[in-house]
């Protein structure tokens, strides 16, 4: 039998995770060797990957775990080890082994049980990297529900005072969510007569979606939009979203928007989108509803916000809406679109969370109107503070500008003047941004206190990693954009009514 790299790459993950939650206080140590040998072995399959495969899924493996028998003369229905990626998948598995590798640098100097810390970390990692691999649907959800595990016990146990109630409102969200996407899943799967839950066996069914009844795909895409929309997480989903991030350890904040909130997106642009195309199509004006409710309502709630960590979280609302927005567009450009700014927001959100923990260690406050002038006292910290802000608000030359941009344009070509609502969010989204930076950063000192320190070596060469991927995919988009289009998506691998397999419009 031949193993994938993506096995090893997943028995590696959990391996780590494993002998981290033994290692006691040179648990760190493990987790950053862990990190960095998944960094690797991420990084090879990004040499490996071919850009000529449009139409099949790389690496792929498929084992059979068991099978059930169906009635006779009846192929029966197998549950598969199912594994691979494509240009979608790729750029997610590098920004988790990004993010955690910064994430471990960044909290070097824990010392609350370590050895718990950076195991949770590591297993909310490796759960992600299943999810981003998995080609199974019932592998996928067991994947889904190990990351929701360690993130509960990361903000219940290393959390703010309000951080078992912040932790509980998490867990209840989620985990409804988890449920009603499960049900609708099964439901596709039986009524679609699949005949595994591995989803690209639709593409050997000749009419899929017309063998699902309309008004079943309309309640089945629902139940995914909710599943997955209260992960992405869209309004009026949102609210477990805030308290968690401002109760949350700065490394699980950073975890949460930085690759939680992206389960949400590549759920709908993997399953919801492509395999219910009948239940699309009805509800589309709904994903718009719910995409423009998003961008408005989290720039607004952003502007009034006092405390930094609330407001990037809030912020996070608003850029994920646009995410919504341009997978609702399901075009080749906003596809490609909202999974460049998904990888954006991943790197800028985790670097502002990271800039609001070291904030709070620098000054014991994140009040924004509590500090101000630290530019004088902390330039280093002040200098992340303005690249990660400028980045978010959209700047030429970094990561968010060519995703943005991309969404916009996308957004143009298929509702045209209504890209005019997204683009008066993103000027208030520059305001409040610049607002912030005012007040922090600039004019007489005030709240900082004799001891502020600047940047411990850590803290900032997490922010670094970040900050160089950051310019990097600014300057240089098409190294990602690449990537993205060699998705069987992009191609003429879907069938829809009556087995016609145009791909993305």
């Amino acid at each position: 039998m031949e193993i994938s790299p993506l096995t090893i790459l997943l028995v590696l993950a959990f391996g780590g995770t494993a002998l981290t939650f033994v290692a006691g206080r040179s648990a760190r140590f493990v987790a950053l060797g862990t990190a960095i040998a998944t960094l690797v072995v991420t990084l090879g399959l990004l040499a490996m990957f071919s850009l000529s495969e449009l139409l099949s899924y790389q690496f792929l493996q498929v084992n059979t775990w068991f099978t059930f028998m169906g009635a006779p003369g009846s192929p029966g229905l197998s549950i598969d080890y199912a594994v691979g990626i494509d240009g979608i998948s790729l750029p997610f598995l590098l920004l988790s082994a990004v993010i955690t590798v910064a994430t471990v640098i960044y909290h070097w100097g824990e010392e609350k049980n370590p050895a718990g810390f950076f195991g949770l970390l590591l297993l909310t990692n490796a759960g992600l990297l299943g999810v981003f691999v998995s080609l199974d649907i019932l592998l996928f959800f067991v994947f889904w529900e190990v990351v929701l595990i360690p993130m509960f016990f990361l903000i219940g146990h290393w959390g703010g005072p309000r951080r078992q109630y912040a932790a509980l409102k998490f867990f209840v969200y989620t985990h409804v969510a988890s449920v009603v996407m499960l049900v609708s899943l099964l439901a596709m799967v039986f009524l679609g007569h699949w005949p595994s839950f591995d989803f690209t066996d639709m593409t050997a069914v000749q009419g899929y979606n017309a063998s699902i009844p309309e008004v079943a795909q309309v309640f089945l895409f629902g139940g995914l939009l909710f599943g997955f929309g209260v992960k992405l997480p869209m309004v009026p989903f949102h609210t477990w979203l805030p308290d968690a991030h401002v109760e949350a350890p700065t490394g699980g904040s950073v975890f949460l928007a930085a690759l939680l909130l992206k389960m949400g997106g590549y759920g709908l642009i993997r399953l919801a989108f492509p395999l219910l195309s009948l239940g699309r199509e009805a509800l589309t004006p709904l994903v718009f509803f719910f995409a423009f409710l998003s961008i408005v309502w989290g720039a607004y709630l952003s502007l009034s916000q006092r405390d930094l960590k609330r407001l990037v979280a809030y912020s996070s609302i608003n850029h994920m809406g646009v995410v919504l927005l341009a997978i609702g567009l399901w075009t080749q450009l906003g596809v490609m679109a909202a999974v460049l700014l998904m990888f954006a927001h991943g790197l800028v959100s985790g670097l502002l969370f990271m800039i609001s923990g070291s904030v709070h260690h620098s000054f014991g406050t994140r009040d924004i109107p509590s500090v101000g002038g630290m530019t004088s006292r902390t330039p280093i910290l002040s200098t992340m503070l303005m690249v990660g802000s400028l980045a978010s608000l959209g700047l030429p030359a970094l990561v968010s500008f060519p995703a943005e941009f991309s969404a916009f344009l996308a957004t143009w070509e298929s509702l045209r003047y209504l890209v005019f609502l997204p683009l008066m969010a993103l000027v208030v989204t520059a305001a409040f941004y610049i607002w912030m930076m005012q007040r922090l950063s600039f004019g007489p000192p005030h709240g900082i206190p004799a001891d502020a320190k600047d940047l411990p070596l850590p803290e900032m060469m997490g922010m670094v990693i970040l900050v160089a991927l950051i310019v990097l995919y600014g300057i240089l988009p098409f190294l990602l954009v690449h990537i993205i289009t060699v998705s069987p998506i992009f191609g003429a691998c879907y069938p829809g009514g009556g087995g016609v397999c145009p791909g993305l419009p």
